[in-house]
């Protein structure tokens, strides 16, 4: 993903062991769910409405959020069920790479799980 000019990339081997990962970057808490069955994945921000989000996996293709329990789509960040139902999350600006493609464009990438996480 990238944002204001800086990159992280979370590889394959993480995202499909950890289906919904919470971080940070760049100042941001971010969430990056994966969905296996179709080796896709999305990064959003945590925040909406004022609230600070932080999410765990919840079934197949969903994440539920700690602090209000709402039930969200993993991959269109879109709350489904609970008081934010119909609320969206910010997207970032992410996409599925080769490392050997991505490094190349973005050279200074930080990668998760080496070292900071």
């Amino acid at each position: 993903m990238t944002v204001s000019g800086s990159a992280k990339a979370y590889p394959f081997s993480a995202i499909s062991q950890e289906t919904v990962i919470d971080g940070h970057f760049t100042g941001e808490e971010v969430a990056i769910p994966f969905y296996p069955t179709s080796e896709s994945g999305a990064a959003f921000v945590w925040w909406l409405k004022g609230k600070f989000l932080s999410f765990e996996p919840a079934g197949r293709a969903f994440m539920r959020d700690r602090e209000t329990r709402n039930l969200w789509q993993a991959l269109t960040g879109q709350a489904v069920e609970g008081e934010l139902s119909g609320e969206r999350l910010e997207r970032l600006s992410s996409h599925y790479s080769c490392w050997f493609a991505w490094s190349d464009f973005h050279p200074q990438t930080e990668l998760y799980g080496a070292a900071t996480g």
